[in-house]
């Protein structure tokens, strides 16, 4: 697996198909393989490049703490080594942060914006959300099963529970993950949940944005996709009919739809 080294950090991607660079940022929990109902369809066109956040898949574990900026760093990196240049950047959640915060701090490495099921700051609510997240993981330490099935209804539609066999068959798709993800690294990843604060920056975006929600999400409400469009100038926003939180799971082709219609565009 190809990896860079950032002083004793090591930071795992993995590159698909060929053309012009799109760059691929996961979520809380989720390596560079959560995007395979996205990047399995889109490689056709595009050279894709996923990486895997700090503490999770095949990157380094951490005992620092970290915020979403530090991930974007990581991000830069990646681009910089493979001499990418300017690259369309979709990042889901967590990644949808790191995503924020690579326009800000690198506009030259970023030349779209694709934002998934994110937000723009952490607010009290949103806070206690990501801690009772945390205290989820900690009673279900060593039993992912059991710990997914408590965080389903974060994740996923009324919809998606209606249909017979699809929670369970999502949640065995994301226990496969190898490596698994250890609970400190989830606990971590929250954290950097938390500390994400960009919203007073959002306006120096000058690149061309799409914000994509599912209209039952639980975690990164509708609410906080309007919020992005109205702090980013001329963003577009996508609302998923029937999906939640994990919506690129849910509803992969109308996903799919919207960001290859913006990347052919942007």
């Amino acid at each position: 697996m190809p990896a860079l080294s950032i002083g004793e950090r090591r930071i795992a991607y993995e590159e698909y198909g060929s053309g012009e660079p799109v760059l691929w940022l996961q979520g809380t929990g989720e390596s560079r393989h959560g995007w395979v109902g996205q990047i399995g369809e889109l490689s056709e066109r595009w050279r894709c490049v996923a990486t895997d956040h700090r503490d999770v898949g095949e990157s380094s574990y951490v005992t620092e703490p970290y915020t979403p900026a530090d991930l974007a760093a990581d991000a830069a990196a990646v681009q910089d080594a493979l001499e990418l240049g300017p690259a369309r950047v979709v990042g889901y959640s967590l990644g949808g942060a790191a995503a924020q915060e690579l326009a800000l701090a690198r506009p030259d490495l970023v030349r779209s914006l694709v934002l998934l099921s994110t937000w723009a700051a952490s607010d009290g609510w949103f806070k206690a959300q990501m801690r009772n997240w945390q205290s989820i993981r900690r009673q279900h330490w060593d039993d992912e099963a059991a710990f997914l099935g408590a965080l389903g209804p974060w994740l996923w539609s009324p919809a998606t529970y209606a249909l017979p066999g699809l929670v369970d068959g999502l949640h065995t798709l994301m226990i496969a993950e190898d490596p698994p993800q250890r609970p400190e690294g989830w606990i971590r990843q929250c954290d950097a949940d938390i500390a994400h604060d960009a919203a007073s920056r959002l306006g120096e975006v000058t690149v061309p944005a799409l914000v994509i929600v599912g209209e039952d999400d639980l975690c990164t409400p509708p609410r906080y996709a309007r919020e992005l469009c109205a702090l980013i100038p001329d963003a577009e926003l996508v609302v998923i009919a029937h999906a939640g939180h994990g919506a690129l799971g849910e509803k992969t082709a109308d996903v799919n739809a919207a960001i290859a219609a913006f990347l052919a565009k942007h």
